[in-house]
């Protein structure tokens, strides 16, 4: 009975891993987390795959649909809800903003790390079970 219960609590653990596994993800922002249409431009040309869909018409402009506030100026808006600097300096180096985006294909990799969890606790098990009745 008890190399049953240890092979249970092996593929719980495993199966409950794998879809926690992904939850990290960094925030998205949107166009009205941006005071102005600049800021949100610095965000997609630091990042041109767009992972925040900031160009939804793929005219190279971000958020060019929002309406912004009137009066507001760049050098006194508020930086995105990241906390990251919006706009680089002139010379500056691309260096992210610390997150990582998940791409759409990395979910395969997860369940293929759970299940080869799962297959070695098996195997585990199954080793010690021909090991106890052989001996």
């Amino acid at each position: 009975m008890r190399p049953r219960s240890t092979a249970a609590v092996v593929v719980l653990c495993a199966g409950l891993s794998v879809p926690l596994a992904g939850t990290a993800g960094a925030a998205d922002l949107d166009c009205e987390d941006f005071a102005t249409q600049a800021q949100a431009q610095a965000v997609l040309v630091a990042d041109p795959d767009d992972p925040n869909r900031l160009d939804a018409d793929d005219d190279g402009r971000a958020c060019d649909d929002h309406v912004y506030g009137v009066g507001i100026s760049a050098t006194t808006s508020p930086s995105p809800t990241t906390g990251q600097v919006a706009t680089r300096p002139v010379g500056a180096v691309a260096a992210g903003d610390g997150s990582t985006a998940p791409d759409e294909g990395s979910v395969l990799s997860y369940v293929l790390g759970g299940l080869a969890f799962a297959g070695a606790g098996a195997a585990a098990v199954a080793a010690r079970r021909s090991s106890r009745t052989s001996a």
